[in-house]
Protein backbone atom coordinates (compact mmCIF):
# COMPACT_ATOMS: atom_id res chain seq x y z
CA UNK A 1 0.00 0.00 0.00
CA UNK A 2 2.89 2.38 0.69
CA UNK A 3 4.19 1.82 -2.82
CA UNK A 4 0.72 2.51 -4.23
CA UNK A 5 0.55 5.81 -2.35
CA UNK A 6 4.00 6.79 -3.52
CA UNK A 7 2.91 6.05 -7.05
CA UNK A 8 -0.24 8.10 -6.47
CA UNK A 9 1.83 11.04 -5.22
CA UNK A 10 4.03 10.86 -8.29
CA UNK A 11 0.96 10.77 -10.51
CA UNK A 12 -0.50 13.82 -8.77
CA UNK A 13 2.77 15.69 -9.19
CA UNK A 14 2.76 14.87 -12.90
CA UNK A 15 -0.82 16.11 -13.15
CA UNK A 16 0.08 19.38 -11.47
CA UNK A 17 2.97 19.88 -13.88
CA UNK A 18 0.63 19.21 -16.81
CA UNK A 19 -1.85 21.76 -15.48
CA UNK A 20 0.90 24.32 -15.05
CA UNK A 21 1.87 23.81 -18.69
CA UNK A 22 -1.70 24.46 -19.84
CA UNK A 23 -2.48 27.38 -17.50
CA UNK A 24 -4.17 29.51 -20.28
CA UNK A 25 -6.79 26.82 -20.53
CA UNK A 26 -7.65 27.41 -16.81
CA UNK A 27 -7.88 23.68 -16.01
CA UNK A 28 -8.28 23.33 -12.23
CA UNK A 29 -6.00 20.91 -10.31
CA UNK A 30 -7.33 17.39 -9.79
CA UNK A 31 -6.45 17.14 -6.09
CA UNK A 32 -4.12 18.61 -3.52
CA UNK A 33 -1.26 17.10 -1.62
CA UNK A 34 -3.02 17.70 1.66
CA UNK A 35 -5.99 15.58 0.62
CA UNK A 36 -3.63 12.78 -0.42
CA UNK A 37 -1.88 12.83 2.95
CA UNK A 38 -5.21 12.75 4.78
CA UNK A 39 -6.42 9.84 2.61
CA UNK A 40 -3.15 7.99 3.23
CA UNK A 41 -3.41 8.46 6.99
CA UNK A 42 -7.05 7.36 6.93
CA UNK A 43 -6.21 4.23 4.96
CA UNK A 44 -3.37 3.33 7.35
CA UNK A 45 -5.69 3.93 10.29
CA UNK A 46 -8.37 1.76 8.69
CA UNK A 47 -5.84 -0.99 8.05
CA UNK A 48 -4.78 -0.94 11.71
CA UNK A 49 -8.42 -1.01 12.81
CA UNK A 50 -9.10 -3.87 10.40
CA UNK A 51 -6.22 -5.92 11.84
CA UNK A 52 -7.33 -5.18 15.41
CA UNK A 53 -10.90 -6.15 14.59
CA UNK A 54 -9.77 -9.39 12.97
CA UNK A 55 -7.72 -10.24 16.07
CA UNK A 56 -10.65 -9.47 18.36
CA UNK A 57 -12.97 -11.52 16.17
CA UNK A 58 -10.64 -14.51 16.32
CA UNK A 59 -10.41 -14.20 20.13
CA UNK A 60 -14.19 -14.02 20.48
CA UNK A 61 -14.62 -17.01 18.16
CA UNK A 62 -12.24 -19.03 20.34
CA UNK A 63 -14.12 -17.98 23.49
CA UNK A 64 -17.45 -18.88 21.86
CA UNK A 65 -16.19 -22.32 20.87
CA UNK A 66 -14.87 -23.01 24.38
CA UNK A 67 -18.09 -21.83 26.02
CA UNK A 68 -20.17 -23.94 23.60
CA UNK A 69 -18.09 -27.00 24.44
CA UNK A 70 -18.53 -26.39 28.18
CA UNK A 71 -22.28 -25.97 27.73
CA UNK A 72 -22.45 -29.23 25.78
CA UNK A 73 -20.58 -31.01 28.57
CA UNK A 74 -22.91 -29.53 31.19
CA UNK A 75 -25.99 -30.51 29.17
CA UNK A 76 -24.72 -34.09 28.87
CA UNK A 77 -24.01 -34.18 32.60
CA UNK A 78 -27.49 -32.79 33.29
CA UNK A 79 -29.12 -35.45 31.11
CA UNK A 80 -27.10 -38.14 32.86
CA UNK A 81 -28.18 -36.84 36.28
CA UNK A 82 -31.79 -36.74 35.10
CA UNK A 83 -31.55 -40.37 34.00
CA UNK A 84 -29.97 -41.28 37.34
CA UNK A 85 -32.74 -39.48 39.23
CA UNK A 86 -35.37 -41.17 37.08
CA UNK A 87 -33.86 -44.59 37.80
CA UNK A 88 -33.81 -43.85 41.52
CA UNK A 89 -37.40 -42.66 41.35
CA UNK A 90 -38.36 -45.86 39.55
CA UNK A 91 -36.65 -47.89 42.28
CA UNK A 92 -38.54 -45.93 44.92
CA UNK A 93 -41.80 -46.48 43.04
CA UNK A 94 -41.06 -50.20 42.82
CA UNK A 95 -40.39 -50.31 46.57
CA UNK A 96 -43.62 -48.42 47.18
CA UNK A 97 -45.43 -50.78 44.78
CA UNK A 98 -44.08 -53.81 46.60
CA UNK A 99 -45.06 -52.41 49.99
CA UNK A 100 -48.38 -50.88 48.86
CA UNK A 101 -50.38 -53.93 47.67
CA UNK A 102 -49.28 -55.92 50.67
CA UNK A 103 -50.51 -53.34 53.15
CA UNK A 104 -53.41 -51.89 51.19
CA UNK A 105 -56.25 -54.12 52.53
CA UNK A 106 -55.32 -53.41 56.14
CA UNK A 107 -55.85 -49.85 57.44
CA UNK A 108 -53.07 -48.01 59.24
CA UNK A 109 -50.15 -49.98 57.80
CA UNK A 110 -48.97 -47.15 55.54
CA UNK A 111 -47.98 -45.19 58.63
CA UNK A 112 -45.09 -47.60 59.18
CA UNK A 113 -43.46 -46.58 55.87
CA UNK A 114 -44.42 -42.92 55.87
CA UNK A 115 -41.38 -41.73 57.79
CA UNK A 116 -41.75 -38.08 56.92
CA UNK A 117 -45.28 -37.76 58.38
CA UNK A 118 -45.69 -36.98 62.07
CA UNK A 119 -49.17 -38.41 62.63
CA UNK A 120 -50.22 -39.42 66.15
CA UNK A 121 -51.56 -43.00 66.29
CA UNK A 122 -54.53 -43.42 68.60
CA UNK A 123 -54.62 -46.21 71.19
CA UNK A 124 -57.85 -47.73 69.78
CA UNK A 125 -56.17 -48.73 66.48
CA UNK A 126 -52.93 -50.01 68.05
CA UNK A 127 -53.92 -53.67 68.03
CA UNK A 128 -55.09 -53.55 64.40
CA UNK A 129 -51.91 -51.82 63.25
CA UNK A 130 -49.63 -54.31 65.06
CA UNK A 131 -51.47 -57.24 63.48
CA UNK A 132 -51.29 -55.61 60.05
CA UNK A 133 -47.58 -54.86 60.49
CA UNK A 134 -46.86 -58.46 61.49
CA UNK A 135 -48.72 -59.82 58.45
CA UNK A 136 -46.98 -57.43 56.06
CA UNK A 137 -43.59 -58.24 57.57
CA UNK A 138 -44.25 -61.94 57.18
CA UNK A 139 -45.18 -61.56 53.50
CA UNK A 140 -42.21 -59.22 52.89
CA UNK A 141 -39.75 -61.71 54.41
CA UNK A 142 -41.22 -64.49 52.27
CA UNK A 143 -40.78 -62.32 49.16
CA UNK A 144 -37.17 -61.49 50.08
CA UNK A 145 -36.38 -65.15 50.70
CA UNK A 146 -37.82 -66.06 47.31
CA UNK A 147 -35.42 -63.66 45.55
CA UNK A 148 -32.32 -65.23 43.87
CA UNK A 149 -29.10 -64.85 45.81
CA UNK A 150 -30.83 -64.69 49.21
CA UNK A 151 -30.06 -67.58 51.53
CA UNK A 152 -33.07 -68.81 53.53
CA UNK A 153 -32.50 -68.79 57.26
CA UNK A 154 -34.45 -71.12 59.54
CA UNK A 155 -35.20 -69.72 62.96
CA UNK A 156 -35.29 -71.96 65.92
CA UNK A 157 -38.00 -70.11 67.87
CA UNK A 158 -40.73 -67.55 67.10
CA UNK A 159 -38.97 -64.94 69.28
CA UNK A 160 -35.84 -65.13 67.13
CA UNK A 161 -38.01 -64.93 64.01
CA UNK A 162 -39.69 -61.77 65.33
CA UNK A 163 -36.30 -60.22 66.12
CA UNK A 164 -35.06 -60.97 62.59
CA UNK A 165 -38.22 -59.50 61.11
CA UNK A 166 -37.83 -56.35 63.16
CA UNK A 167 -34.16 -55.97 62.13
CA UNK A 168 -35.06 -56.49 58.47
CA UNK A 169 -37.82 -53.91 58.76
CA UNK A 170 -35.45 -51.37 60.30
CA UNK A 171 -32.91 -52.01 57.56
CA UNK A 172 -35.52 -51.51 54.86
CA UNK A 173 -36.71 -48.32 56.53
CA UNK A 174 -33.15 -47.00 56.60
CA UNK A 175 -32.67 -47.81 52.91
CA UNK A 176 -35.94 -46.10 52.05
CA UNK A 177 -34.97 -42.97 54.00
CA UNK A 178 -31.56 -42.90 52.38
CA UNK A 179 -33.02 -43.24 48.89
CA UNK A 180 -35.52 -40.50 49.62
CA UNK A 181 -32.82 -38.12 50.84
CA UNK A 182 -30.71 -38.99 47.83
CA UNK A 183 -33.59 -38.23 45.48
CA UNK A 184 -34.13 -34.85 47.11
CA UNK A 185 -30.43 -34.06 46.92
CA UNK A 186 -30.28 -35.01 43.25
CA UNK A 187 -33.32 -32.86 42.45
CA UNK A 188 -31.69 -29.91 44.22
CA UNK A 189 -28.44 -30.39 42.31
CA UNK A 190 -30.41 -30.67 39.07
CA UNK A 191 -32.13 -27.35 39.72
CA UNK A 192 -28.81 -25.71 40.57
CA UNK A 193 -27.26 -27.07 37.38
CA UNK A 194 -30.19 -25.66 35.40
CA UNK A 195 -29.65 -22.20 36.88
CA UNK A 196 -25.92 -22.39 36.18
CA UNK A 197 -26.57 -23.47 32.58
CA UNK A 198 -28.94 -20.51 32.15
CA UNK A 199 -26.20 -18.19 33.40
CA UNK A 200 -23.77 -19.73 30.93
CA UNK A 201 -26.27 -19.21 28.11
CA UNK A 202 -26.57 -15.54 29.11
CA UNK A 203 -22.79 -15.10 28.97
CA UNK A 204 -22.79 -16.85 25.63
CA UNK A 205 -25.40 -14.42 24.32
CA UNK A 206 -23.29 -11.43 25.36
CA UNK A 207 -20.24 -12.90 23.67
CA UNK A 208 -22.25 -13.57 20.50
CA UNK A 209 -23.49 -9.97 20.43
CA UNK A 210 -19.91 -8.72 20.77
CA UNK A 211 -18.87 -11.05 17.97
CA UNK A 212 -21.59 -9.73 15.65
CA UNK A 213 -20.52 -6.15 16.42
CA UNK A 214 -16.94 -6.99 15.52
CA UNK A 215 -18.09 -8.63 12.30
CA UNK A 216 -20.05 -5.51 11.35
CA UNK A 217 -17.03 -3.32 12.05
CA UNK A 218 -14.87 -5.58 9.92
CA UNK A 219 -17.36 -5.39 7.05
CA UNK A 220 -17.47 -1.59 7.22
CA UNK A 221 -13.67 -1.34 7.19
CA UNK A 222 -13.48 -3.68 4.19
CA UNK A 223 -16.05 -1.55 2.36
CA UNK A 224 -13.96 1.57 3.06
CA UNK A 225 -10.87 -0.10 1.64
CA UNK A 226 -12.81 -1.15 -1.44
CA UNK A 227 -14.04 2.40 -2.11
CA UNK A 228 -10.52 3.76 -1.71
CA UNK A 229 -9.19 1.17 -4.15
CA UNK A 230 -11.84 2.18 -6.74
CA UNK A 231 -11.00 5.87 -6.34
CA UNK A 232 -7.29 5.13 -6.67
CA UNK A 233 -7.85 3.19 -9.90
CA UNK A 234 -9.87 6.09 -11.32
CA UNK A 235 -7.18 8.62 -10.45
CA UNK A 236 -4.49 6.50 -12.10
CA UNK A 237 -6.57 6.11 -15.28
CA UNK A 238 -7.27 9.86 -15.45
CA UNK A 239 -3.61 10.66 -15.02
CA UNK A 240 -2.64 8.36 -17.88
CA UNK A 241 -5.25 9.98 -20.16
CA UNK A 242 -4.15 13.53 -19.28
CA UNK A 243 -0.49 12.69 -19.83
CA UNK A 244 -1.34 11.22 -23.23
CA UNK A 245 -3.32 14.34 -24.20
CA UNK A 246 -0.50 16.64 -23.06
CA UNK A 247 1.99 14.65 -25.10
CA UNK A 248 -0.22 14.80 -28.21
CA UNK A 249 -1.37 18.38 -27.64
CA UNK A 250 -5.06 17.61 -28.17
CA UNK A 251 -6.57 19.02 -24.98
CA UNK A 252 -9.81 20.48 -26.33
CA UNK A 253 -11.29 17.16 -27.34
CA UNK A 254 -11.43 15.28 -24.06
CA UNK A 255 -10.43 11.65 -24.09
CA UNK A 256 -12.53 10.19 -21.31
CA UNK A 257 -13.76 7.61 -23.79
CA UNK A 258 -10.26 6.16 -23.74
CA UNK A 259 -10.79 4.75 -20.24
CA UNK A 260 -10.62 0.92 -20.11
CA UNK A 261 -13.97 -0.81 -20.30
CA UNK A 262 -13.30 -3.18 -17.42
CA UNK A 263 -12.61 -0.24 -15.11
CA UNK A 264 -15.75 1.50 -16.36
CA UNK A 265 -17.91 -1.56 -15.75
CA UNK A 266 -16.33 -2.18 -12.36
CA UNK A 267 -16.89 1.40 -11.22
CA UNK A 268 -20.48 1.50 -12.49
CA UNK A 269 -21.32 -1.73 -10.69
CA UNK A 270 -19.73 -0.40 -7.52
CA UNK A 271 -21.75 2.84 -7.79
CA UNK A 272 -24.93 0.81 -8.23
CA UNK A 273 -24.13 -1.18 -5.08
CA UNK A 274 -23.39 2.03 -3.18
CA UNK A 275 -26.67 3.59 -4.31
CA UNK A 276 -28.56 0.49 -3.24
CA UNK A 277 -26.95 0.20 0.20
CA UNK A 278 -26.43 3.92 0.91
CA UNK A 279 -29.30 6.39 0.43
CA UNK A 280 -28.24 9.95 -0.28
CA UNK A 281 -31.51 11.32 1.04
CA UNK A 282 -30.84 10.14 4.61
CA UNK A 283 -30.32 12.46 7.57
CA UNK A 284 -26.63 11.65 7.84
CA UNK A 285 -25.85 12.61 4.25
CA UNK A 286 -27.91 15.82 4.52
CA UNK A 287 -26.08 16.91 7.66
CA UNK A 288 -22.78 16.18 5.99
CA UNK A 289 -23.81 18.19 2.90
CA UNK A 290 -24.60 21.20 5.06
CA UNK A 291 -21.26 21.11 6.83
CA UNK A 292 -19.16 20.59 3.68
CA UNK A 293 -18.61 23.21 1.00
CA UNK A 294 -17.51 21.94 -2.41
CA UNK A 295 -15.99 24.50 -4.79
CA UNK A 296 -17.85 24.43 -8.11
CA UNK A 297 -16.13 25.42 -11.35
CA UNK A 298 -16.82 25.15 -15.04
CA UNK A 299 -15.06 22.36 -16.91
CA UNK A 300 -14.42 22.46 -20.62
CA UNK A 301 -14.29 18.63 -20.71
CA UNK A 302 -16.94 16.09 -19.75
CA UNK A 303 -15.75 14.26 -16.60
CA UNK A 304 -16.34 10.57 -16.35
CA UNK A 305 -17.70 10.80 -12.77
CA UNK A 306 -20.12 13.60 -12.00
CA UNK A 307 -19.88 15.77 -8.91
CA UNK A 308 -22.95 14.07 -7.47
CA UNK A 309 -21.36 10.64 -7.83
CA UNK A 310 -18.11 11.81 -6.26
CA UNK A 311 -20.04 13.34 -3.37
CA UNK A 312 -21.99 10.08 -3.02
CA UNK A 313 -18.76 8.13 -2.66
CA UNK A 314 -17.41 10.61 -0.10
CA UNK A 315 -20.63 10.46 1.95
CA UNK A 316 -20.56 6.66 1.74
CA UNK A 317 -17.02 6.61 3.15
CA UNK A 318 -18.00 9.04 5.93
CA UNK A 319 -21.01 6.92 6.89
CA UNK A 320 -18.83 3.81 7.05
CA UNK A 321 -16.36 5.65 9.27
CA UNK A 322 -19.21 6.80 11.49
CA UNK A 323 -20.51 3.24 11.84
CA UNK A 324 -17.01 2.00 12.60
CA UNK A 325 -16.44 4.59 15.32
CA UNK A 326 -19.86 3.88 16.90
CA UNK A 327 -19.17 0.14 16.98
CA UNK A 328 -15.71 0.75 18.44
CA UNK A 329 -17.16 3.00 21.17
CA UNK A 330 -19.83 0.43 22.05
CA UNK A 331 -17.22 -2.30 22.22
CA UNK A 332 -14.97 -0.19 24.45
CA UNK A 333 -17.88 0.57 26.75
CA UNK A 334 -19.23 -2.97 27.04
CA UNK A 335 -16.30 -5.29 26.38
CA UNK A 336 -13.51 -3.33 28.03
CA UNK A 337 -13.91 -4.92 31.45
CA UNK A 338 -16.64 -7.49 30.84
CA UNK A 339 -14.50 -9.90 28.83
CA UNK A 340 -12.36 -10.88 31.81
CA UNK A 341 -15.43 -10.99 34.04
CA UNK A 342 -17.21 -13.26 31.51
CA UNK A 343 -14.25 -15.63 31.30
CA UNK A 344 -13.85 -15.75 35.11
CA UNK A 345 -17.58 -16.30 35.53
CA UNK A 346 -17.61 -19.13 33.00
CA UNK A 347 -14.67 -20.89 34.68
CA UNK A 348 -16.23 -20.38 38.13
CA UNK A 349 -19.57 -21.82 36.99
CA UNK A 350 -17.79 -24.75 35.38
CA UNK A 351 -15.96 -25.54 38.63
CA UNK A 352 -19.19 -25.25 40.63
CA UNK A 353 -21.10 -27.58 38.30
CA UNK A 354 -18.22 -30.05 38.31
CA UNK A 355 -18.12 -30.19 42.11
CA UNK A 356 -21.88 -30.61 42.28
CA UNK A 357 -21.85 -33.41 39.76
CA UNK A 358 -18.99 -35.16 41.57
CA UNK A 359 -20.83 -34.97 44.87
CA UNK A 360 -24.00 -36.32 43.25
CA UNK A 361 -22.07 -39.22 41.72
CA UNK A 362 -20.44 -40.03 45.06
CA UNK A 363 -23.78 -39.99 46.84
CA UNK A 364 -25.38 -42.17 44.16
CA UNK A 365 -22.50 -44.65 44.42
CA UNK A 366 -22.93 -44.75 48.18
CA UNK A 367 -26.66 -45.36 47.68
CA UNK A 368 -26.09 -48.81 46.15
CA UNK A 369 -23.26 -50.41 48.16
CA UNK A 370 -24.49 -53.95 47.49
CA UNK A 371 -24.39 -53.66 43.71
CA UNK A 372 -21.40 -54.71 41.73
CA UNK A 373 -19.22 -51.71 41.10
CA UNK A 374 -18.68 -51.06 37.44
CA UNK A 375 -15.13 -50.46 36.31
CA UNK A 376 -14.31 -46.82 36.06
CA UNK A 377 -13.78 -45.19 32.72
CA UNK A 378 -10.24 -44.25 33.65
CA UNK A 379 -9.44 -47.88 34.49
CA UNK A 380 -10.85 -49.08 31.15
CA UNK A 381 -8.88 -46.43 29.29
CA UNK A 382 -5.76 -47.43 31.19
CA UNK A 383 -6.24 -51.06 30.22
CA UNK A 384 -6.74 -50.04 26.60
CA UNK A 385 -3.54 -47.99 26.64
CA UNK A 386 -1.66 -50.91 28.20
CA UNK A 387 -2.89 -53.27 25.49
CA UNK A 388 -1.96 -50.73 22.81
CA UNK A 389 1.53 -50.42 24.28
CA UNK A 390 1.87 -54.21 24.31
CA UNK A 391 0.80 -54.38 20.68
CA UNK A 392 3.31 -51.69 19.73
CA UNK A 393 6.07 -53.61 21.54
CA UNK A 394 5.14 -56.82 19.71
CA UNK A 395 5.09 -54.98 16.39
CA UNK A 396 8.51 -53.45 17.07
CA UNK A 397 10.00 -56.85 17.98
CA UNK A 398 8.46 -58.35 14.83
CA UNK A 399 9.99 -55.60 12.72
CA UNK A 400 13.41 -56.24 14.27
CA UNK A 401 13.11 -59.97 13.60
CA UNK A 402 12.07 -59.28 10.01
CA UNK A 403 15.10 -57.05 9.46
CA UNK A 404 17.38 -59.74 10.89
CA UNK A 405 15.75 -62.33 8.64
CA UNK A 406 16.26 -60.14 5.57
CA UNK A 407 19.92 -59.59 6.45
CA UNK A 408 20.47 -63.34 6.79
CA UNK A 409 18.68 -64.01 3.50
CA UNK A 410 20.89 -61.47 1.74
CA UNK A 411 24.01 -63.07 3.22
CA UNK A 412 22.89 -66.54 2.07
CA UNK A 413 22.17 -65.27 -1.46
CA UNK A 414 25.59 -63.57 -1.64
CA UNK A 415 27.34 -66.71 -0.42
CA UNK A 416 25.61 -68.87 -3.05
CA UNK A 417 26.61 -66.48 -5.83
CA UNK A 418 30.20 -66.35 -4.58
CA UNK A 419 30.36 -70.14 -4.42
CA UNK A 420 29.21 -70.32 -8.04
CA UNK A 421 31.89 -67.84 -9.08
CA UNK A 422 34.57 -69.83 -7.24
CA UNK A 423 33.37 -73.04 -8.90
CA UNK A 424 33.63 -71.39 -12.33
CA UNK A 425 37.18 -70.20 -11.58
CA UNK A 426 38.16 -73.68 -10.43
CA UNK A 427 36.68 -75.26 -13.56
CA UNK A 428 38.56 -72.82 -15.76
CA UNK A 429 41.83 -73.59 -13.99
CA UNK A 430 41.23 -77.32 -14.26
CA UNK A 431 40.47 -76.94 -17.95
CA UNK A 432 43.78 -75.10 -18.35
CA UNK A 433 45.67 -77.89 -16.57
CA UNK A 434 44.24 -80.72 -18.72
CA UNK A 435 46.00 -79.78 -22.04
CA UNK A 436 49.27 -79.34 -20.18
CA UNK A 437 48.99 -82.85 -18.78
CA UNK A 438 48.14 -84.17 -22.26
CA UNK A 439 51.22 -82.48 -23.73
CA UNK A 440 53.57 -84.23 -21.30
CA UNK A 441 53.13 -87.81 -22.78
CA UNK A 442 53.53 -86.37 -26.29
CA UNK A 443 56.87 -84.92 -25.18
CA UNK A 444 57.95 -88.33 -23.90
CA UNK A 445 56.96 -89.91 -27.25
CA UNK A 446 58.95 -87.24 -29.00
CA UNK A 447 61.99 -88.09 -26.88
CA UNK A 448 61.67 -91.79 -27.77
CA UNK A 449 61.35 -90.89 -31.43
CA UNK A 450 64.46 -88.76 -31.22
CA UNK A 451 66.37 -91.57 -29.57
CA UNK A 452 65.35 -93.91 -32.38
CA UNK A 453 66.39 -91.35 -34.95
CA UNK A 454 69.73 -90.92 -33.24
CA UNK A 455 70.24 -94.67 -33.35
CA UNK A 456 69.61 -94.61 -37.05
CA UNK A 457 72.47 -92.21 -37.51
CA UNK A 458 71.06 -88.69 -37.54
CA UNK A 459 73.73 -87.08 -35.42
CA UNK A 460 73.75 -83.60 -37.01
CA UNK A 461 70.75 -81.92 -35.22
CA UNK A 462 70.65 -84.03 -32.05
CA UNK A 463 72.16 -81.57 -29.62
CA UNK A 464 69.91 -78.65 -30.64
CA UNK A 465 66.67 -80.63 -30.49
CA UNK A 466 67.49 -82.07 -27.13
CA UNK A 467 68.21 -78.63 -25.74
CA UNK A 468 64.88 -77.27 -26.99
CA UNK A 469 62.97 -80.22 -25.58
CA UNK A 470 64.59 -79.84 -22.21
CA UNK A 471 63.75 -76.14 -22.12
CA UNK A 472 60.10 -76.77 -23.00
CA UNK A 473 59.85 -79.45 -20.31
CA UNK A 474 61.29 -77.17 -17.66
CA UNK A 475 58.90 -74.42 -18.71
CA UNK A 476 55.93 -76.76 -18.46
CA UNK A 477 56.99 -77.85 -15.00
CA UNK A 478 57.38 -74.24 -13.90
CA UNK A 479 53.95 -73.35 -15.24
CA UNK A 480 52.36 -76.31 -13.45
CA UNK A 481 54.00 -75.33 -10.17
CA UNK A 482 52.87 -71.73 -10.64
CA UNK A 483 49.27 -72.78 -11.35
CA UNK A 484 49.24 -75.03 -8.28
CA UNK A 485 50.50 -72.15 -6.17
CA UNK A 486 47.81 -69.87 -7.58
CA UNK A 487 45.07 -72.40 -6.83
CA UNK A 488 46.32 -72.82 -3.27
CA UNK A 489 46.41 -69.04 -2.82
CA UNK A 490 42.89 -68.76 -4.24
CA UNK A 491 41.57 -71.40 -1.86
CA UNK A 492 43.26 -69.68 1.05
CA UNK A 493 41.78 -66.31 0.05
CA UNK A 494 38.32 -67.82 -0.33
CA UNK A 495 38.60 -69.40 3.12
CA UNK A 496 39.68 -66.05 4.57
CA UNK A 497 36.75 -64.31 2.86
CA UNK A 498 34.35 -66.90 4.26
CA UNK A 499 35.75 -66.38 7.73
CA UNK A 500 35.46 -62.60 7.46
CA UNK A 501 31.87 -62.89 6.25
CA UNK A 502 31.00 -65.22 9.07
CA UNK A 503 32.55 -62.77 11.54
CA UNK A 504 30.63 -59.86 9.97
CA UNK A 505 27.38 -61.83 10.12
CA UNK A 506 28.04 -62.64 13.77
CA UNK A 507 28.74 -58.97 14.50
CA UNK A 508 25.50 -57.96 12.76
CA UNK A 509 23.55 -60.56 14.73
CA UNK A 510 25.10 -59.34 17.97
CA UNK A 511 24.26 -55.76 17.03
CA UNK A 512 20.62 -56.61 16.29
CA UNK A 513 20.34 -58.57 19.53
CA UNK A 514 21.82 -55.69 21.53
CA UNK A 515 19.49 -53.24 19.80
CA UNK A 516 16.49 -55.41 20.55
CA UNK A 517 17.53 -55.81 24.18
CA UNK A 518 18.01 -52.05 24.51
CA UNK A 519 14.59 -51.42 22.97
CA UNK A 520 12.94 -53.90 25.32
CA UNK A 521 14.68 -52.38 28.36
CA UNK A 522 13.63 -48.91 27.23
CA UNK A 523 10.01 -50.01 26.91
CA UNK A 524 10.12 -51.67 30.32
CA UNK A 525 11.59 -48.51 31.84
CA UNK A 526 8.86 -46.40 30.21
CA UNK A 527 6.20 -48.75 31.54
CA UNK A 528 7.63 -48.65 35.04
CA UNK A 529 7.84 -44.87 34.92
CA UNK A 530 4.22 -44.59 33.80
CA UNK A 531 3.10 -46.99 36.53
CA UNK A 532 4.99 -45.00 39.16
CA UNK A 533 3.51 -41.77 37.83
CA UNK A 534 0.04 -43.32 37.94
CA UNK A 535 0.55 -44.47 41.51
CA UNK A 536 1.77 -41.01 42.51
CA UNK A 537 -1.25 -39.40 40.85
CA UNK A 538 -3.61 -41.76 42.64
CA UNK A 539 -1.85 -41.09 45.96
CA UNK A 540 -2.07 -37.36 45.35
CA UNK A 541 -5.79 -37.67 44.56
CA UNK A 542 -6.38 -39.70 47.71
CA UNK A 543 -4.43 -37.18 49.79
CA UNK A 544 -6.40 -34.31 48.30
CA UNK A 545 -9.68 -36.13 49.01
CA UNK A 546 -8.58 -36.82 52.57
CA UNK A 547 -7.60 -33.19 52.98
CA UNK A 548 -10.98 -32.05 51.67
CA UNK A 549 -12.75 -34.43 54.03
CA UNK A 550 -10.73 -33.06 56.94
CA UNK A 551 -11.59 -29.52 55.90
CA UNK A 552 -15.27 -30.41 55.67
CA UNK A 553 -15.20 -32.04 59.09
CA UNK A 554 -13.43 -28.98 60.53
CA UNK A 555 -16.01 -26.68 58.96
CA UNK A 556 -18.78 -28.85 60.38
CA UNK A 557 -17.26 -28.76 63.86
CA UNK A 558 -16.81 -24.98 63.60
CA UNK A 559 -20.45 -24.58 62.59
CA UNK A 560 -21.55 -26.83 65.46
CA UNK A 561 -19.46 -24.81 67.91
CA UNK A 562 -20.93 -21.58 66.57
CA UNK A 563 -24.44 -23.00 66.93
CA UNK A 564 -23.68 -24.07 70.51
CA UNK A 565 -22.23 -20.66 71.27
CA UNK A 566 -25.27 -18.88 69.88
CA UNK A 567 -27.51 -21.24 71.85
CA UNK A 568 -25.56 -20.46 75.04
CA UNK A 569 -25.74 -16.74 74.33
CA UNK A 570 -29.46 -16.81 73.65
CA UNK A 571 -30.15 -18.93 76.78
CA UNK A 572 -29.31 -16.27 79.43
CA UNK A 573 -31.03 -13.57 77.39
CA UNK A 574 -34.28 -15.57 77.36
CA UNK A 575 -33.98 -16.19 81.13
CA UNK A 576 -33.53 -12.51 81.76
Amino acid sequence: MVEIWKKLQNLIKNLTTCHQQIMPMEIPPVSQERDLKSIQTEISHLREQNAALRFKLMATDVELDSSKNTIKVFIDEKNRLQKKAKNLQDLLDENNGVNGPLSSPIPGVRGLYDLTSDKHISSSDAQQETNASLSTLHTLIQYLQSLPGVKPTLCGSPEVQKDNQQAELERLKGCYDFMKRLNERLSITLKECKTDSEKLSMHLGTLESACTALRLALQSSEKCLRTYSVLLALVEAKEEILLGQVAVGDLINSGWSLLPKDLEIKTKLFLMEVKKTFGREGPLSESMKKGIGIPAFDRFYAPWLSEEEEQTLKDYVRSLKFDLTSIALQEQQHMGKDRLSHSHEVSHLAEIIKTKVDNAIKSSMEASPGQHEKPLRAQILQELTDTKEGLTEIKASLQLLQTEKRALELQIACETEQERAYMLIRDQLQMGLVPREEDSPSDEKRMVYLKNASSRGEHSDQSLDLQQLLDSLTRCNDMRIHIENLTSDLEQLSSNVHLEKAQAAQVIMDFFKAHRNLFITYQNACRKYKEQQRKLDSQAGLMSQHHLQQLQSLMQTIMNLQIQKTAKDTGPSTKN
